[in-house]
């Protein structure tokens, strides 16, 4: 048996929303992980725009696998 998924840390948490925003901004190139500094993170959007956004995190050098939840406002329909 294999070792168990790793997790995001919580102090990699503001290094993991800056590897989305890279991958946003260019998801051809590279991205490194946010655990272990090796590129090639891949990034999965399952994003429920928008009310939420989630990302999956997975890293094959150091085995991260992790899902990030970043809460989005509720849309906003003006005050009548």
């Amino acid at each position: 048996m294999g070792d168990p998924p790793r997790k995001l840390p919580d102090d990699r948490i503001g290094a993991a929303i800056a590897a989305i925003t890279a991958w946003r901004q260019a998801p051809a190139d590279p991205v490194p992980c946010p655990v272990c500094g090796r590129p090639g993170l891949d990034v999965v959007d399952r994003s429920a725009r928008p009310y939420a956004e989630w990302y999956v995190l997975l890293c094959d050098g150091c085995g991260l696998d992790h899902t990030l939840h970043l809460p989005m406002a509720p849309p906003s329909f003006g005050y009548d």
